[in-house]
């Protein structure tokens, strides 16, 4: 072991978000003493749960969802025994609503053949072809535009990895556009998926992004893109991971905020946190977002590779509204509506198994640019005048409470451009690494990118330890 390791010293994980949990779990597991800091007085990050001061029921911040192809997510909620807290759909079923169309048409897409095409054995067909009878069945798009869909799929399920990369100052829209998708399409379609994973619209997000995500989802195996609902508070992930953490003997400090990186030549020595607490520290992962990532960095390293890219990276915002009615105003456990002031909604109360009355519904903006700076109130009649005129069975019913909540800087932005400024673990500062679902994972900003990135930067610890000895 080299003389300047300090192997008494602790593993400081800034940062108790997945990405913080999973580097924190993967590097005590690996026999290293680690102290995990988290500002906020709870673990979670992004991903965390309440109980509703007015009632008694337990909300996340936002509706999150998984999916099949979501492995590293489903191996963390596994390792602390939440694995019953999903429950995955047996096919892909997206129930979308237009309420504009008349009679507030609803299709469905679905991983799995109806009717009569049921009899063809076309749902054994590989991916993206499982999709076909749905896509032929799709009432939102016109026969053309459902031609020119499934080319666009076909050519994406043949885009390699580097031409992928190459496409990534391009937006998927402009993309669409030179593979003969209308703007129809793109907003009926395409915004389905890429909105809900990237945070944003076609337009505003990177080709290589959204390509990866249809890759990943839709082009490799038929169960790849199955939903999986989360049937109790997602914090509960976040609370068995500490629990576990616990046991292993790490040291937990919540409640507090690392001020300062202390470092010496080309290591840090010290981190200090709270009022006046300092810990020397063995080495660091800093799971933050960029923002405040950049900010601990020390000065004089800032302008320097990579760390000047974090400062490059903009936020998109997600705002979930939860709403209370006084009777059930939808049947199915959530539904997509064509409609920017309710896009995804959640039978909440269905989901979770909830006593009714009253019937919790929360609706879920991502990309919400136009909504998150407005007040509360504002938001809240915008969404209900959408839930009115999507769903049939609110005529009548009466909204009895909801409750906002704003993620103003909810994930990076993958616009075009920002693969370049999405850094690998490893800095020039020798045993400090990063972690973060905006870190180079190759995935959007989703719980299945911030597990993937502290693997990742546990690894490069364990990794670079073992190169010293």
């Amino acid at each position: 072991m080299s003389s300047d390791h300090h192997s008494d010293a602790p593993t400081a994980v800034i940062g108790a978000g997945l990405a913080g949990l999973t580097a924190a779990l993967d590097l005590a597991d690996a026999g290293r003493k680690v102290v995990l800091f988290e500002r906020r007085p709870y673990p979670g990050g992004k991903a965390y749960s309440f109980t509703d001061p007015n009632h008694d029921v337990v909300l996340d911040n936002g509706q999150h969802i998984t999916m099949r192809c979501c492995t590293a997510f489903q191996g963390l909620i596994e390792r602390v025994g939440c694995a019953d807290i999903v429950r995955y759909q047996p096919h892909l079923e997206v129930a979308v609503i237009d309420p504009d169309s008349s009679g507030r048409r609803v299709s469905v897409l679905s991983g799995r053949p109806s009717g009569p095409l049921a009899r063809l054995g076309l749902g054994r067909l590989p991916a993206p072809l499982h999709l076909a009878p749905s896509l032929l069945a799709f009432a939102h798009l016109n026969i053309a535009e459902k031609a020119r869909l499934g080319l666009a799929l076909q050519a994406i399920r043949r885009v390699t990895e580097f031409e992928r990369m190459a496409l990534d100052r391009q937006s998927f829209a402009d993309w669409l556009r030179a593979h003969q998708q209308s703007e129809r399409a793109i907003e009926r379609f395409w915004d389905l998926i890429v909105l809900p994973t990237c945070n944003d619209r076609s337009n505003d997000v990177s080709a290589a992004q959204a390509i990866f995500v249809f890759q990943q989802g839709f082009s490799q195996d038929r169960d790849d893109a199955n939903i999986g609902l989360f049937t109790r508070g997602l914090g509960e992930v976040a609370d068995a991971a500490q629990q576990r953490l616990c046991e292993r003997g790490a040291r937990i400090e919540t409640g507090h905020s690392v001020r300062a990186l202390v470092t010496r030549e080309n290591r840090v020595r010290a981190v200090r946190y709270g009022q006046d607490g300092t810990l020397e520290v063995d080495s660091v992962v800093l799971a933050l977002p960029p923002d405040p990532a950049f900010k601990l960095i020390p000065a004089g390293w800032r302008r320097r590779e990579p760390f000047w890219r974090l400062a490059q990276h903009e936020v998109s915002p997600i705002v979930n509204v939860h709403v209370q009615w006084d009777r059930a105003v939808m049947q199915r456990d959530f539904a997509a509506v064509l409609d920017p002031d309710a896009q995804f909604v959640f039978n909440r109360s269905q989901i979770h198994g909830w006593p009714t009355p009253p019937h919790w519904i929360s609706v879920s903006l991502s990309g919400a640019h136009d909504l998150v700076n407005l007040p509360q109130q504002q938001i809240v009649e915008r969404v209900e005048r959408a839930l009115r005129k999507s769903l049939r069975r609110t005529e009548g019913a009466a909204l009895l409470a909801a409750r906002v909540i704003k993620e103003a800087e909810a994930t990076f932005r993958p616009k075009p451009g920002m693969n370049a400024h999405r850094v690998r673990p490893r800095t020039p500062i020798m045993n400090l690494v990063l972690a973060g679902a905006w870190t180079a994972t190759g995935w959007p900003a989703t719980m299945e990118s911030a597990v993937r990135s502290g693997h990742a930067a546990a690894q490069a610890l364990i990794d670079g330890s073992e190169s010293e000895t």
